[in-house]
């Protein structure tokens, strides 16, 4: 299970830095935070993401590693909620911090785990269970 939370984790940094860097971050704190909000949004809003995902290469291939792990609908757009969440906690950082962080993320996905809050982490671990990924390693 652990390695479906890794990917999961891989995938919740994927979504938030493409969505992220589909708006331009403005350098103060109050445009960042709009940006954030907006790709919050828009990561809960299923025909808004879609528009994203049309639009850009990246966004698609990071739509396509969620439908990949998460099995079906209904897992995928918790997935997308649990980014949207995880994103939340970057607010208050400026453009060129939430880049390094999303670049420290990358690096080391655990060590980013660990700044979730506890529900976020319990979100995770429960979306892990229930995904298709997570049990071909079980056996009947």
């Amino acid at each position: 299970m652990l390695g479906i939370i890794s990917k999961s984790i891989a995938v919740v940094i994927v979504i938030a830095s493409l969505f992220c860097s589909a708006y331009a971050f403005a350098s103060d704190e109050e445009d960042t935070i709009s940006a954030i909000e907006k790709t919050q949004q828009d990561l809960r809003n299923a025909q808004a993401r879609q528009g994203m995902i049309n639009s850009s290469k990246e966004a698609s291939k990071a739509s396509e590693q969620v439908k990949a792990i998460t099995g079906n609908s209904a897992n995928e757009q918790e997935l997308y909620n649990l980014a949207a969440d995880v994103l939340g906690n970057m607010k208050g950082l400026t453009s060129e911090q939430l880049e390094q962080v999303i670049k420290q993320a990358q690096k080391d996905p655990e060590g980013f785990l660990k700044t979730w809050s506890p529900e976020q982490r319990k979100k995770l671990e429960g979306l892990a269970e229930r995904v298709p990924a997570a049990s071909k390693g079980k056996r009947p």
